[in-house]
């Protein structure tokens, strides 16, 4: 009924204890309730039990859908400012044309990289995977739910780039940066994944032990320990700080990033502007696509690398070989392989065009 209120889907979940203690998780489908993984099937509206904790599910049917007439009513009586009649845009025609023209653009200019892009992508799938097929509990959530932020960010990355979307992409890779040095220092040091996990004010644990680098002592610590080096450690610290730097100013907004959403350099036409499209293939993604994967294949090489060390931190120690840890590997060696044979010449044909976030730090 008009003027009621309307929802989608709800998920009620009650908990007789802390839901970060949860041994084993399962996947809830809401429109089409069932278990995905490790639980049985529900039905509509059910509750099940795993171990202590108690869940209940319940979805509502969709009360309201919007229908064409209805917009078209409300565009009727819209105040009118012209003759003309008022133009409409079908937003999902629109994004499947530009995916569209922009892969043919993106298949003739930046090739290895997008497949550098992907690989990077499949890598955090392969590792939140591997990882949710584990028990979760203390000292472990906070690791696994890193990944899937990890896997989010940079699918995500990958997407914007496909639609066009420069300032968009750059800004989501700073918080990739964030959550990739995060997710190192809960692998490094267990007090400190507590202490994250257990944190009641976030912003207040973020400006205490992360911002202004707070958390780079333990991101060079984690380097360290998986690549044998201090002075590499060291180097990759000096590059994040750089790093970021760079992309700030796509988060903090600033007036060349805004510039740069309007006005696009083309990739596929060097020292051509793209102005006021609504998406477009940016010469500076190129050099985003080798800065994501060169940091997933550091990622993942460090993990597996302490994988190989005596004592090995709390979060690894239920990984045994296996077929998703297989995964893992395999895809990492692809990475590591690729960006071996390509990854220097790469970086030369992106350095003739644009801005590299990916050279050496001076």
């Amino acid at each position: 009924m008009p003027g009621e209120c309307a929802y989608l889907v709800q998920l009620c979940v009650y908990v007789d204890v802390d839901l970060f203690s949860l041994a084993s998780v399962g996947i809830v489908d809401p429109v089409r309730p069932q278990i995905v993984r490790n639980m049985t099937r529900l039905s509509k509206h059910g509750t099940f039990r795993l171990g202590v904790v108690t869940l209940q599910v319940q979805t509502l049917d969709l009360m309201i859908r919007i229908k064409r007439a209805e917009i078209s009513s409300i565009l009727h009586s819209a105040p009118k400012l012209a003759t003309r009649r008022s133009a409409r845009t079908a937003i999902d025609r629109l994004t499947t044309e530009m995916r569209a023209e922009l892969k043919a653009e993106i298949d003739k200019s930046m090739q290895p990289f997008m497949v550098l892009m992907d690989e990077a992508v499949r890598l955090f799938i392969f590792l939140e995977r591997h990882q949710f097929s584990l028990k979760l509990g203390p000292g472990v959530n906070a690791f696994a739910f890193q990944l899937s932020r990890l896997r989010s960010d940079a699918l995500s990355i990958r997407e914007l780039i496909t639609l066009g979307q420069e300032a968009a992409a750059h800004s989501l890779a700073r918080s990739f940066f964030d959550c990739i040095e995060l997710a190192m220092a809960v692998a490094e040091d267990p007090a400190f994944a507590a202490a994250y996990e257990a944190s009641e004010n976030e912003e207040d644990f973020w400006r205490k032990h992360i911002a202004f680098g707070r958390i780079y002592p333990r991101v060079e610590r984690f380097i360290a320990k998986a690549s044998g080096s201090a002075e590499e450690a060291k180097y990759r610290v000096s590059r994040h700080r750089a790093v970021k730097g760079g992309l700030s100013g796509h988060v903090h907004i600033a007036p060349w990033s805004t510039f740069r959403t309007g006005v696009v350099p083309l990739l596929s036409r060097p020292g051509m502007l793209s102005i006021g499209a609504t998406g477009a293939l940016s010469a500076h993604f190129p050099s985003l696509c080798l800065l994501i994967a060169d940091e997933a294949h550091l990622f993942s090489a460090c993990c597996i690398n302490i994988l190989t060390k005596p004592d090995p931190p709390q979060v690894f120690a239920q990984y045994r070989p296996s077929r998703k840890l297989n995964d893992v590997v395999s895809c990492t060696h692809v990475l590591q392989e690729l960006l071996v044979r390509h990854g220097d010449a790469l970086e030369q044909y992106a350095e003739r065009h644009f801005e590299s976030y990916a050279r050496e730090i001076s």
